[in-house]
């Protein structure tokens, strides 16, 4: 504790109380569930895209992807990046089907599309295995960083930061959530763009910061790391990161969250500009960062760690204190939407399917129940994390577009395709998609290609063997 510095330790404690704050007036403004699980369908445009921005940011957007760009270079924008700017375009253009639909969560798309209730129980699993990792992806990120700048050992930093956060998020729910990521995403854009004006203005210019980073490895500067990744990689991680935009359940509570289709297709439209120019600066970022350790002889053996050590060890501590609220907005926001999710998806789609007959308190009770176990379980499974955060985010992204891209949305589009081959199509993309990534691929071929390749050729196959055996439309309650 000898090296704590009492400026980011104090920036840190500060910035705690004011979301804390935020999250006890939420709960004044929480009245019923439909407030705690949707802002009461009342989300403008403004609140709507800096909630969007802040939740898309995370501790992999700001340590992983700077980390990754410290250990592989420019190619991060190739493909993770690209694929995620890709499909936030992509859902502006589905956003108008998905709102008409008045519906609050992903599963519930899904029982649309199937005419199956039991889709809903049977998406909401999915989704809590991708929610339960994300937050044990930011809780890493959040407790990396602030250990490294205060002193406080890792472990208890954790469940400091678990704690706060399953919190304000109980109290207030969405109302919580947005008004805090409004403050947070607003904050982490600037300082970003602050911190890399900073940087650049170190180094002599933009320009100066990509010579001294080809420098180091050409294979940095190079889109593909001269070769470091093949074509087919390229695209399957795009088409990974391309479909987790449609089918993340924070993404479609969002956007049932807004008052109407413009405001959805408004704050879709200005989150993606905000958001491109934010990656393009994140990652030159990275470059820098890079050059500034190397060059100073404060090379990390993990990159997770990369960041945390320009802040510590680099920068002025006035730049730094604007680097750390960066880094605490994009985790926190994404948290506690990641966290909201969880909550939503076990009283709206698990539980509410067996107790159909709940009322609305009992499900609001469920929910703030459900919140506070996965963030406890999550805050108790970053103590000693499976693998660094971008192998975490990779691993998700797999699993959602797997189980997820191909029969949900292509039913939302195609009259009449059999129910039965959509909910056989989700699971055998879920399960081959998560064993192949866990396997490390099957031949040669990556893993989103096999999950999504199988749940396409289940869904063709299974919807003329099964499209006369099967009643269509309607929603079939209890089946």
């Amino acid at each position: 504790m000898a090296d704590v510095n009492p400026f980011y330790l104090g920036a840190f404690a500060v910035y705690l109380l004011i979301v804390l704050g935020i999250g006890v007036w939420g709960y004044t403004k929480t009245s019923d569930v439909m407030d705690f699980w949707a802002f009461g369908q009342e989300m403008g445009p403004w609140l709507a895209t800096w909630s969007f921005v802040a939740n898309f940011v995370s501790a992999v957007s700001v340590i992983g992807f700077i980390g990754a760009v410290y250990g592989e270079g420019y190619t991060l924008m190739t493909h993770t990046i690209f694929g995620l700017m890709l499909g936030t375009s992509g859902l502006y253009f589905a956003v108008d089907r998905v709102r008409n639909l008045d519906l609050l969560t992903f599963p519930d798309i899904i029982a649309s599309v199937t005419g199956y209730e039991v889709a809903r129980p049977i998406a909401g699993a999915v989704l809590l295995g991708n929610g339960w990792l994300y937050l044990v992806m930011q809780l890493v990120g959040a407790s990396l960083l602030v250990t490294a700048i205060t002193g406080v050992p890792y472990e208890y930093m954790v469940w400091v930061i678990g704690i706060v956060f399953i919190v304000y998020t109980v109290l207030g729910g969405l109302v919580s959530v947005a008004w805090t990521d409004f403050l947070q995403g607003t904050v982490m854009v600037g300082a970003v763009l602050l911190a890399l004006g900073y940087m650049i203005f170190d180094f002599g210019g933009f320009t100066a910061i990509n010579q001294q980073f080809a420098a180091l490895d050409s294979a940095y500067v190079h889109p593909t790391g001269e070769g470091a990744y093949t074509a087919i990689g390229i695209i399957a991680t795009i088409v990974a990161f391309f479909g987790t935009i449609f089918t993340e359940q924070n993404n479609i509570v969002r956007i049932a969250a807004t008052r109407d289709v413009r405001t959805a297709k408004l704050h879709l439209a200005a989150s993606g500009v905000i958001l491109s120019i934010f990656y393009s600066a994140l990652v030159i970022l990275g470059g820098a960062t890079t050059v500034a350790l190397t060059t100073s002889g404060l090379a990390v053996d993990n990159v997770d760690s990369a960041f945390p050590v320009l802040i510590t060890d680099y920068v002025p501590t006035g730049v730094g204190i604007i680097i750390i609220l960066a880094v605490m907005s994009a985790i926190l926001s994404t948290t506690d939407t990641r966290l909201h999710s969880t909550g939503i998806t076990t009283a709206r789609d698990i539980y509410s399917y067996f107790r159909p007959d709940s009322s609305d308190d009992s499900q609001l009770r469920v929910s703030r129940i459900a919140t506070i176990a996965f963030g406890i379980t999550a805050t108790a499974a970053a103590v000693n994390p499976p693998g660094t955060i971008i192998e975490l985010y990779n691993f998700r992204a797999v699993l959602l577009t797997s189980a997820f891209l191909i029969p949900v949305y292509l039913g939302l589009y195609w009259a009449g395709l059999s129910a039965r081959a959509i909910l056989a199509s989700i699971v055998t993309g879920a399960t081959l998609g998560v064993g192949t990534e866990i396997a490390g691929g099957l031949f040669g071929v990556p893993s989103t290609f096999i999950g999504v390749g199988a749940a396409t050729l289940v869904l063709i196959v299974g919807h003329f063997l099964l499209s006369d055996t099967e009643p269509k439309g309607g929603t079939m309650a209890g089946d």
